[in-house]
């Protein structure tokens, strides 16, 4: 009878009706309070939450389960308050950030990974202190603790890690410094490596199709970094870390205060791998040595009593690697018989955003985001020779307002993008290249995104773009929709879907296969990427012997009008690139995050992954993607600042290219086995702004064996490098530290 009633009560309970808390929210601006319009609110750990209006005022639901009304507005200190009572007011004056406050405590514990309770589609912020959970040196090695993002290597040689997203390659995920494009073009499967994870506070992650304002490029996702502003960023921050293959790296971050509108940070980060291994005894050095410097410097500017902001950087990088047969490695002027890897890539760019907030309308404002980059890749795969090249140049505004209150906002603005690129393969005894590419691609675009939201249970936003493309002489139209509804206090539901399109750079983007004997078939045109899009998720909060339960569901369908499709199942000898229509990719996720006891936190997560390309043959399972996939996540904190971390992979069977028409000994199965991964971290944190960490990568130490086809004659017919589906390196034990320089009291 006792679970009858308990049962019957959570039937009832979301029909009950809604408990409302009210207030208005201020902000102090030169000592003065004044309202601040859009504010967030919400219950910590829920998905409850809601803007405030015009005058700083906001009304909110009760929420079942927290207790913790949370505050925070862009350039001032968040707020919490402990809230007992049902119904009743509760005002807020929140601090300019970096003002101290005397005596005030943290009340309530943030999550490091929460769902953005504002936003009608599936998005993610993961924070620092998530990103520090792992050995987190460049942003590819930062999604271990996330079961939403794969991490894999293309290939056992040139170690490129490439992250995947709904069962589709990173590529297809639209990657952002800041809403300005990073990961793109020549850099799309790299230019992760290329952002260091100690500079990064937060990072957004959007599953299934993000704003129309962004562009037209995102398929399956938008990841956004936000590095520590000039502003906010700690006077100076060290990080230092080295594991046993020999990587060291050292990073290094300073703001400064020049007044009080303007402020500048530098950082710095140089990396290195310095000997190579080998340790499958296969003749190959398992992950490749070389080094990445990394520079990046800006400057922010706010004046609120005039309305304007902004910012202006600079970037710039160099990235080496070397790699291939230990005795090419090992030889400063090694013979030609020789198999040998050596890739450059190098980065700059200028970039910057201007705001504009018009005087006693804070919901009208204008925006401008501009950036002009040159990156270039040199690189040598045996006897094949790449060189690539692109410059760009980016425009976005952004015009946002009302239409009559703040139930009906819109987005509004025109944007450009130029890209010239040139994607270069060539052989030095023969005459004409493998494969030439030279195009300019020049495309504006204008859009317009509708946001309706009568209440803070319903969001629903509507957008629309339009862009020509003077290299296919094509008018694209691009529509999206997103729609959250929260059903109660503990349950939201989310409902998305719409179109997307990207130009690959055919040879960059598939610079593995040339870790192969196989010829590469260029026989297809030049066509733009186009996929549709739908998902839907629902978050349901649960409590849970007196603790909140916090499970998400969610899928995504993923259908190709056209791909490019690299085709390997014809044979050894060859690589088919060709455009096919009919890809498509399902991904099903469900995921429970729970706090076991005080400071222990569960992260449990299975997913489904059915993807499918279109090859010659006909429709078939995509390479190298685990059809079934679990996640386990233990973390626990003391009060005294020890935090243990662990996570347990376990990876389903992966599809392998058809080897059938091969000799015996150089054939290979056609899936591959499952496999766990598991890896440890364990952090301390003192007082004086230091903390240490020690751990473990592979600590079961697995790894795939003969990962290379025919590795004793790497010129000969069958030698392969893209039948990599495990580790190939063993058990890897790394240490590092993190030092934040306290800041100055007056």
């Amino acid at each position: 009878m006792k679970t009858f009633r308990l049962l019957l009560a959570a039937i009832a309970c979301p029909l009950l009706g809604f408990a409302q808390i009210s207030g208005t929210i201020k902000g102090l601006d030169n000592g003065k309070e004044v309202p601040l319009p859009g504010a967030n609110v919400y219950w910590e750990g829920t998905e409850t939450g809601t803007t405030t209006g015009n005058d700083g005022s906001y009304t909110l639901e009760k929420a079942a389960g927290s207790n913790t009304l949370r505050v925070s507005f862009l350039g001032y200190q968040a707020q919490s308050k402990i809230v007992i009572s049902r119904k009743g007011t509760m005002n807020f004056t929140l601090q300019p950030s970096g003002y101290e406050l005397e005596g005030a405590e943290v009340v309530g514990k943030v999550d490091a990974t929460t769902i953005d309770i504002t936003k009608a589609g599936l998005s993610y912020k993961i924070d620092d202190k998530e990103l520090r959970k792992a050995a987190c040196c460049n942003l590819s090695e930062s999604f271990e603790t996330n079961a939403s993002v794969d991490v894999s290597f293309t290939d056992a040689v040139t170690g490129t890690r490439q992250i995947e997203m709904l069962g589709l390659a990173g590529k297809y995920a639209l990657i952002q410094r800041e809403n300005i494009p990073f990961a793109r073009g020549l850099n799309s499967n790299s230019g992760l490596t290329y952002i260091p994870g100690p500079f990064v506070e937060s990072l957004q992650l959007t599953k299934g199709l993000s704003s129309v304002l962004n562009g037209y490029e995102s398929i399956t996702g938008q990841i956004n970094v936000e590095f520590y502003k000039p502003e906010t960023a700690p006077r100076l921050y060290l990080n230092a870390f080295g594991n046993q293959g020999s990587r060291a790296e050292l990073n290094v971050m300073s703001a400064l205060p020049v007044n009080q509108h303007l402020s500048t940070a530098i950082t710095a980060h140089a990396s290195s791998i310095s000997i190579p291994r080998d340790g499958n005894n296969d003749g190959f050095a398992d992950i490749p040595t070389g080094s990445q410097l990394n520079f990046m410097n800006r400057w922010h500017f706010k004046n609120p009593e005039s309305g304007w902001e902004g910012q202006i950087g600079l970037s710039a990088i160099r990235n080496k690697k070397l790699s291939g047969q230990m005795e090419y490695l090992e030889n400063d002027h090694p013979s030609d018989t020789l198999w040998g890897y050596e890739s450059e890539g190098r980065r700059v760019e200028l970039f910057g955003k201007n705001g504009y907030v018009f005087k006693d309308q804070p919901f009208r404002s204008l925006g401008i985001i501009y950036s002009l980059t040159y990156q270039d890749h040199t690189g040598r795969f045996g006897k094949r020779f790449h060189r690539g090249e692109q410059r760009s140049a980016y425009l976005n505004t952004i015009y946002q307002d009302i239409i009559g209150s703040t139930i009906h906002k819109y987005r509004t603005g025109v944007s450009f993008q130029m890209d010239n690129v040139l994607d270069r393969l060539t052989r030095p005894d023969l005459e004409d290249p493998l494969y030439n590419q030279e195009r300019t691609e020049i495309v504006p675009g204008a859009y317009f995104e509708y946001t309706f939201e009568p209440d803070p249970k319903f969001t629903l936003v509507a957008g629309v773009r339009g862009d020509y493309n003077s290299y296919f002489e094509q008018a694209y139209i691009t529509p999206r929709l997103n729609m959250r509804y929260s059903l109660s206090e503990s349950t939201t539901f989310r409902l998305g879907g719409g179109r997307g399109q990207r130009t690959p750079n055919v040879m960059m983007e598939n610079l593995n296969l040339l870790a192969s004997s196989r010829f590469m078939d260029f026989g297809v045109a030049q066509l733009p990427e186009i996929a549709w899009n739908s998902g839907a998720s629902v978050v349901q909060d649960v409590q849970l012997a007196g603790n909140k339960l916090k499970l998400t569901v969610d899928a995504f369908y993923t259908w190709f009008e056209n791909k490019l499709v690299a085709d390997l199942d014809l044979g050894p000898a060859t690589a088919y690139l060709l455009n096919t229509e009919g890809s498509r990719s399902l991904s099903v996720l469900g995921q429970i995050d729970y706090e076991l006891f005080t400071n222990f936190d569960v992260r449990l997560a299975y997913k489904y992954l059915n993807s499918k390309e279109q090859f010659i043959s006909g429709l078939r399972q995509s390479y190298l993607i685990p059809q079934h996939r679990a996640f386990t996540n233990l973390a626990y904190q003391t009060e005294n600042q020890w935090k243990f971390d662990l996570t347990l992979n376990w990876f389903g069977s992966k599809r392998l290219p058809n080897s059938e028409s091969s000799p015996l000994e150089f054939q290979r199965a056609g899936q591959s086995p499952g496999f766990f991964t598991m890896n440890t971290q364990v952090n301390k944190a003192f007082k004086n702004g230091l903390e240490v960490f020690v751990g473990v990568d592979n600590l079961l130490d697995f790894r795939q064996d003969n990962p290379i086809v025919n590795a004793n004659n790497p010129y000969d017919p069958y030698f392969d490098t893209n039948f990599t589906w495990g580790p190939v390196f063993g058990r890897n034990i790394y240490a590092g530290l993190y030092y934040t320089l306290p800041d100055k009291k007056d």
